[in-house]
């Protein structure tokens, strides 16, 4: 319910105007079609219900394992939160696009880790500025993956 309410806000707020998302135009110059920029520093979250039954060091070891792929830079198994380092994950004629750069963060929410948020940001270096946004495809990917490490059974 909560997170219908911050959707709603969202909505709100970019129909006011207050927030603008855009997708860039994504061809060879610019950031790939799934970077979404906000004019805000705005962050898009998943929020994923844990299955029951699952001790915090388990759930501890499932997100790790999630992460696999990625270089953690930051954890905290008291708080239970990991972080990534920011990572390039565009190639261009075979090298890296040091212009694209996205992080990933997954905490638990509240004392019984009976919720996980995620976030994917994404920075896209535009002359001498970052610009905020998110990476949509990432953040339904890894939402995916910890869905299926993590999640409850759908009913």
């Amino acid at each position: 319910m909560r997170l219908r309410a911050v959707w709603a806000a969202a909505l709100l707020l970019t129909s006011a105007g207050c927030i603008s998302i855009r997708r860039p135009g994504g061809g060879e110059g610019g950031p790939p079609q799934t970077f979404i920029e906000t004019t805000a520093d705005t962050r898009t979250t998943r929020l994923i219900d844990v299955r029951d039954g699952l001790p915090k060091p388990t759930l501890w070891r499932l997100l790790g394992e999630s992460l696999g792929e990625h270089t953690v830079d930051v954890r905290d198994q008291q708080a239970g939160f990991m972080m990534t380092a920011w990572e390039t994950s565009v190639l261009r004629d075979g090298a890296p696009d040091l212009r694209y750069r996205t992080r990933i963060t997954v905490r638990f929410v509240g004392e019984e880790w009976k919720q996980v948020q995620l976030r994917v940001d994404a920075r896209w270096r535009k002359g001498d500025e970052w610009q905020v946004g998110t990476d949509l495809a990432q953040l339904e990917r890894m939402a995916a993956e910890l869905k299926l490490r993590l999640g409850r059974a759908s009913r």
